[in-house]
């Protein structure tokens, strides 16, 4: 036992071993006390993991300060190993730093990366997670199925985030008419039904301008318009209005509920 406490390199082994223990102490209670607060879990873990990492690498360096010439040594050969040898695990790990530093995204943001595109539901060293939403067929709804995309995309492909702006996008979807149908009074129609959805759901397009203009995005308009075209067989219709981003398929659904249940009285007949 005294040949071992007078080693010094023991020593400071023991000492390694207790912030190791303390740190994760520290972070078991951070967590506990972050949970009853009420804050969103997985958002506050991801927090606590690189604060207790940070600090335990200023603790492991103060502790093997004098003798830190050969281990920086080791380091740089096992850093060097580790990045030929893995280098998509290195960039996982370096990605979630610019994710979390940068914040490119939060726990409930609804993002793309790529072809994956979703809500994320989890934020992780190597990986994020995000419960899939259908791009084209469902039309922003949830499919079921979870994602584990690789932290590393976050510095080669661009993150399409639908939530950091104010919470709303653009959206557009088309109707073609046939040539003799009333365009006119199709567009009145399709523009009122997107003025009785924003007064349903209570949507200030000032308000939204505002908060746009927050984060630096500025529109000359907010309001819907219909653009007019003309298409194989008849009239196209060109809808482009604001929705909340977890909103376009129920709104869509919306606007064309109401134009269909007025377009025969109104003299308008959709094309083939």
């Amino acid at each position: 036992m005294n040949e071992i406490l007078s080693n010094p390199y023991a020593i400071k082994g023991l000492y390694s071993l207790g912030l190791t223990l303390m740190v994760y102490i520290l972070v078991k209670l951070a967590i506990r006390v972050a949970t009853k607060s009420g804050k969103q879990a997985t958002e506050t873990h991801f927090a606590i993991k690189y604060t207790a990492l940070c600090f335990f690498g200023v603790g492991l360096v103060l502790i093997w300060l004098d003798s830190i010439g050969p281990i920086l040594t080791a380091l740089t050969i096992v850093a060097a190993a580790l990045t030929i040898v893995s280098k998509e695990l290195l960039l996982n790990f370096i990605g979630s730093f610019v994710i979390f530093w940068r914040e490119l995204f939060a726990i409930g943001d609804r993002i793309q990366v790529g072809e994956s595109s979703g809500d994320v539901i989890d934020k992780g060293l190597l990986y994020f997670t995000i419960l899939e939403v259908g791009i084209n067929d469902s039309t922003g709804h949830s499919t079921g199925r979870l994602v584990k995309v690789p932290n590393s995309h976050a510095l080669t492909i661009p993150v399409i985030n639908a939530t950091r702006g104010a919470g709303y996008v653009w959206h557009e979807f088309k109707i073609s008419l046939t040539k003799d149908s009333d365009w006119e009074q199709a567009k009145s129609i399709l523009l009122t039904a997107v003025e009785t959805y924003y007064e349903q759901e209570k949507i200030d397009l000032q308000r939204v301008k505002k908060v746009f203009e927050k984060k630096r995005v500025f529109f000359n308009k907010l309001t819907p318009r219909a653009y007019l075209d003309v298409a194989k067989g008849g009239i196209q219709i060109t809808m482009r209005y604001l929705c909340k981003s977890r909103m376009t398929r129920e709104s869509q659904d919306h606007i064309l509920t109401a134009f269909l249940r007025q377009i025969k009285a109104a003299g308008i007949e959709l094309a083939d």
